[in-house]
């Protein structure tokens, strides 16, 4: 965006071309949903004005803080004589690309800055025709470098690039952590409030029971300001659950006409799980991560330390990336294991995915091919943890009965051959509805937009959600002009007269 503010009078375009001149105020905008897509929105949102320019709230359900697919958990479990081992997992995105000119040069600034590094290692396949496991990758994995990942963990890289909209104004941006909006209400004058509720009632893993005991708290007035009710001229959501009805815990009460343009837009999601496992021993596993054609398991790796490099205090002290190590160093105590299951709503993840794993690594037909391990020595497992991703990917649509590739995952169709995960480009996805060809979903007569991958124009994943909060944030500029009142003045004079 090329508009700067030039006052601290601002107008807001109404939709149609009409100006209004406001109060003496910047313009606000909410965003909901805290994760890549949520972050680069806001981040692109305060780059683009100077001091006094637009103010940000965004609001996060997350239990840990801002995440989305790139959470981090931390956890501990006991270990010998009655101490405890720290262990830590980047159990959403385990890595990510750059595969398009703009977020090449944005990675290139998060690097310079710190909170993000390239992943380099040991990257294997158990699929014997190497031209169908680049068609089947995970996200370019093996074989389609380079990869990403956060420097401290992948919640560094959302922390940094909202540490980074820090302009000395503490009124710029707030990130309202653990709160979930619930619903939306327009006013007389074309704003939206926000209602919804925090703690432990806004969170996705809080018993169900416990919830709807809630319910009547759950329409509380959301925002920074004191007094009257906070108003914002626009709302950007970055969760397609966001469009659900009220029976999902993520609804957010969206008017339903927007809401069904956002549903068909993105059509069925592809669930996947992930299983956090943490061994008593090393796990003398010589690769850094693995993508496989298992029935079960499609890709594997380490906690995030084991990548990262970090000082953790887990049972292994001191961990390294692969190369910096000696074969006395191989292999790491603790695993996030990613399932595409045919059974996401019936099985029990965490034991089925830990139970998977141990076979698929003392299988000679399996990742590790001649290496693979004695099953009868596998180390004993001490602590395992799982996630729930429904919303991993958009699905394929008219997909071949026939091929050989083709899974039926919890009842959505999925062909991982169909379309490469990698590298992020231009899909041209025809019939997805309302907005094709932008990177977003918009309503410009309300000021209300959706973005994220799952209705990116781009390839799914990081890379595509991140575009799309910029590409979105980008369009919520254009909507908001900042000019001082005398030019809109003349601006309506001329249309007036016309």
């Amino acid at each position: 965006m090329e508009e700067e503010v030039v006052g601290l009078t601002y107008a807001f375009i109404h939709r149609g071309g009409a100006m209004a001149c406001q109060e003496e105020r910047p313009p606000r905008v909410a965003i909901v949903g805290g994760g890549i897509t949520g972050a680069c929105a806001a981040s692109t949102l305060l780059a683009s004005s100077s001091s006094g320019g637009v103010r940000v709230d965004l609001f996060d359900q997350g239990r840990r803080g801002p995440g989305g697919r790139a959470s981090h958990r931390r956890a501990s479990c006991a270990i010998a004589n009655g101490d405890k081992a720290g262990l830590r997992f980047d159990h959403g995105a385990q890595f990510f690309r750059a595969d398009t000119p703009r977020f090449r040069e944005k990675v290139a600034e998060w690097i310079e800055r710190g909170f993000v590094r390239e992943w380099e290692g040991t990257f294997t396949s158990d699929e014997q025709d190497r031209e169908t496991a680049d068609e089947r990758g995970f996200f370019g994995l093996p074989s389609r470098p380079p990869f990403y990942v956060g420097a401290d963990g992948m919640r560094s890289v959302i922390n940094g690039v909202l540490d980074s909209c820090d302009s000395g104004d503490d009124d710029r941006l707030k990130v309202h952590k653990g709160t979930r909006v619930s619903d939306m209400e327009r006013t007389a004058d074309g704003k939206w409030i926000l209602y919804g509720t925090s703690g432990e009632m806004a969170y996705h893993d809080t018993p169900e029971d416990k919830v709807q005991a809630a319910k009547s708290n759950d329409k509380i007035q959301l925002g920074s300001s004191s007094g009257d009710a906070t108003t914002y001229e626009i709302v950007i959501l970055t969760d397609v659950s966001s469009s659900f009805g009220a029976w999902h815990r993520a609804s957010a009460g969206v008017p339903e006409d927007f809401a069904s343009k956002v549903r068909e837009r993105v059509g069925a999601r592809v669930p996947l799980m992930t299983a956090m496992v943490a061994f008593d021993s090393k796990l003398a596993v010589p690769l850094d991560a693995s993508f496989s054609n298992h029935d079960i398991i499609w890709f594997a790796a380490p906690g995030d330390g084991y990548r990262s490099g970090l000082l953790d205090d887990r049972v292994d002290a001191r961990v390294r990336p692969r190369q910096d190590r000696g074969d006395a160093d191989a292999g790491s105590n603790d695993w996030c294991i990613h399932s595409a299951t045919t059974s996401y709503l019936t099985t029990v993840p965490g034991p089925d995915l830990e139970r998977a794993f141990r076979e698929a690594v003392s299988d000679r037909e399996g990742i590790l091919g001649n290496d693979a391990l004695d099953a009868d020595a596998l180390p004993k497992t001490i602590y395992l943890d799982a996630q729930r991703w429904g919303s991993a990917l958009p699905c394929h649509r008219h997909l071949d009965a026939k091929s050989t590739t083709r899974r039926v995952i919890s009842g959505v169709p999925y062909d991982g051959a169909r379309a490469s995960l990698a590298p992020t480009k231009v899909e041209r996805r025809a019939g997805r509805g309302a907005n094709d060809g932008a990177n977003y979903l918009a309503d410009d007569e309300r000021g209300l937009l959706q973005a994220g991958d799952m209705v990116s124009i781009y390839t799914p994943g990081f890379e595509g959600a991140a575009l799309s909060g910029m590409d979105a944030a980008e369009h919520a500029l254009r909507l908001l002009v900042h000019a001082p009142c005398n030019a809109i003045t003349k601006v309506e004079s001329d249309t007036n007269a016309s």
